[in-house]
């Protein structure tokens, strides 16, 4: 949560120093950067976990040599799609490098969230300086560095904080059969990629909906961190559904009822667009914790491990086909009719595994 408020520190600073027409077109790059992140990491995170908890060193060194071959196509492949110049954004093509090469899964192997939150908040506190000298200066160069410090920061940390002596050991687990691992990755994938997949896909050159998103992304931030610490401690039942469900159904509801207030927080003299879009989109956040509750339920169960293969085809493959809209509002209508789609097909899967369970 610490480190959450941190980012939105960040927002708030460049929200009143910069233009929303600079703010846009960074933010539009920085959600393509997300989703080389999470093609880096997100997919192999939990995977990692579970083979540093069985003491299996040797596969997970080959999955982190993986993650950085992923991490320099997905850069390079940012480079040749992007008309900005090279040395406009460079420092943002790090932050894919330094996801691959972070040994965050060994802090999270050994359930130390402390260390893990130790890792967040000073990353942050590198991008709150960071933002202070972008808001002082107002240079487009200073506005490219913060992620990148933040990102740095933290794999420096996580670095350390990974291979110090731990006074516990390791937590033992069953061990993952491989249909199991590749449900795993496939789950993981699909929940890494949903903050940023429709925006991108849908909403290019749509800067009001960027806008937008960057508020979205400090609930999907907040709810990566705590199913990461509901996954590494295999929690099940009401609590994990209380951890995910009850503070996004609370910003749902400031989102709904406060659109314009929160914008005049974050941004200087927002538009009524983006008051709009984000009131259309108030509901966002509490569908993305119900897309992670379904996924936690689901992803390590080997008799569904094509699924979240199939649903991240599906939401790539169909965003293609979907109506082309001019107006944000619009899009941002369709990004949550998508999501809707998304959960009642990941209920419909944990009805079918809860009645073979019964029946079993």
């Amino acid at each position: 949560m610490v480190a959450r408020i941190g980012g939105m520190v960040i927002l708030v600073l460049i929200g009143h120093a910069y233009s929303q027409a600079d703010l846009g077109t960074y933010f539009q790059l920085l959600a393509m950067i997300g989703l080389a992140v999470t093609a880096t990491q997100a997919g192999s995170g939990p995977l990692l976990v579970r083979l540093a908890q069985r003491r299996t060193f040797r596969p997970a060194l080959f999955i982190v040599v993986l993650r950085l071959l992923i991490a320099m196509i997905a850069s390079a492949l940012i480079t040749l799609t992007t008309s900005l110049p090279f040395g406009h954004y460079w420092p943002l093509i790090l932050i894919p490098l330094a996801a691959a090469l972070s040994p965050d899964w060994l802090i999270a192997a050994k359930t130390r969230f402390s260390r893990l939150g130790l890792t967040a908040v000073t990353g942050q506190a590198c991008g709150i300086v960071a933002a202070l000298w972008a808001s002082m200066t107002h240079a487009p160069s200073a506005l490219y560095l913060i992620a990148p410090a933040i990102s740095l920061a933290s794999f420096a940390l996580a670095t350390m904080f990974a291979f110090e002596r731990s006074p516990t050991r390791s937590l033992e687990t069953v061990p993952t059969k491989n249909g199991d691992a590749f449900g795993l990755v496939g789950f993981t994938l699909l929940a890494g990629f949903l903050p940023n997949l429709d925006f991108v896909l849908l909403g290019a050159e749509h800067h009001q909906l960027f806008l937008a998103q960057r508020i979205f992304l400090f609930c999907a931030g907040l709810i990566a961190a705590i199913a990461s610490a509901l996954f590494a401690k295999q929690q099940t039942g009401r609590l994990r559904d209380v951890w995910l469900l009850m503070p996004m159904a609370f910003v749902s509801g400031l989102l709904f009822f406060f659109p314009g207030a929160l914008a005049k927080i974050v941004y200087h003299d927002p538009s009524n667009d983006l008051i709009s879009v984000l009131q259309i989109g108030a509901v966002w956040p509490i569908m993305l914790a119900l897309c992670t509750r379904q996924i936690l339920i689901l992803q390590e169960t080997s008799a569904f491990r094509w699924v979240g293969w199939l649903c991240l085809a599906l939401m790539i493959i169909s965003a293609f086909g979907m109506p082309i809209f001019t107006a944000s509002t619009d899009i941002m209508a369709l990004i949550v009719f998508r999501m809707t789609c998304l959960i009642l097909i990941l209920v419909a899967c944990q009805k079918v595994l809860t009645k073979r369970q019964v029946m079993a």
